[in-house]
């Protein structure tokens, strides 16, 4: 996970909120009728997933359109979910590009110290002020230095969108053995346009390949 710029809301959002908010608060705060049908948040699915060049902004991998996308199909996450914060249902800063696979681990959680916010305004509240990643094993931790709830709030995030299950930490991994290899072979100055293109660019495992670079530095590597 990295840090990704919603960018502006557009015009027709404040319309669909005046409209039809007050039918999710009815629901979930007045248990008043039945739960509304309307999904208009998905209208904006393009508009926030040009952000990233379609990939997750939880698991960054490419979200796929194909009617066989399964997991990796695009989807508008609310990321205070809409049972918990009925009031956000129409809150452009409260929607997340994500693929479907993160979206439904997620589902109607909400924990004690919430989520990691890859949109936060607050640069203190960013993922990588949160997020370390191990390049043995690709998994995404937390970092040594935070506190008690900082590091429950990252484990939160990684556990329940299941950003260190099997199969995506071994993509994560082989991924970054291609790019630290690539690395290598390199001078200094094509080193500096490789490590900009894949950590500054909306790319698949662009966090990662950030942290990766970062340890690397450190270690007096590259």
């Amino acid at each position: 996970m990295r840090w990704i710029d919603r960018g502006p809301e557009p015009p027709t959002v404040a319309g669909y909120a005046q409209q039809f908010t007050p039918g999710w608060v009815d629901y979930f705060e007045n248990r008043v009728g039945g739960r509304p049908t309307d999904s208009y948040w998905q209208d904006y699915r393009a508009d926030l997933g040009a952000q990233s060049s379609n990939i997750c902004w939880y698991c960054e991998q490419q979200c796929a359109a194909a009617a066989d996308a399964g997991g990796q199909a695009p989807t508008v996450d609310h990321f205070r979910p809409l049972s918990e914060s009925p009031q956000l249902a129409y809150e452009w800063s409260n929607w997340v590009f994500s693929c479907r696979r993160c979206n439904e681990s997620k589902g109607n959680r909400w924990p004690e110290t919430g989520y990691i916010d890859p949109c936060a305004a607050d640069t203190a509240e960013r993922p990588e002020q949160y997020f370390d990643y191990d390049a043995d094993t690709g998994e995404i931790l937390p970092r040594n230095d935070l506190s008690g709830p900082a590091q429950r709030k990252a484990w939160d995030t990684i556990d329940d969108l299941g950003l260190n299950n099997n199969v995506l930490s071994g993509l994560r991994k082989a991924w970054t053995d291609d790019f630290r290899r690539g690395l290598r072979r390199l001078s200094t100055s094509e080193q500096a346009v490789l490590i900009a293109t894949f950590t500054e660019q909306p790319v698949e495992y662009a966090g990662a390949t950030g942290m990766m670079v970062a340890q690397l530095r450190q270690e007096g590597r590259i």
